[in-house]
């Protein structure tokens, strides 16, 4: 049960720097007419939200296997 618990946290922060990875890209090729947007700047605050949540569990899953 440790190992899954250390291979689900390892897979589980792969994924949220994926996630951060695609922000990052989100931000810098974005056109100007939806970087005014309400809708463009929600989504993205929700994602970096997400993206921390996610992180914190794959770190907590990490450490529950020791």
């Amino acid at each position: 049960m440790r190992i899954l618990n250390v291979v689900c946290g390892i897979c589980v922060l792969l994924i949220s720097v994926h996630m951060v990875h695609a922000v990052h890209h989100f931000l810098g090729a974005a056109p100007d007419e939806f970087s005014g947007s309400v809708a463009y700047w929600g989504g993205l605050t929700a994602a970096v939200v997400i993206d921390a949540f996610a992180f914190a569990g794959g770190c907590l899953l990490i450490r529950r296997a020791r």
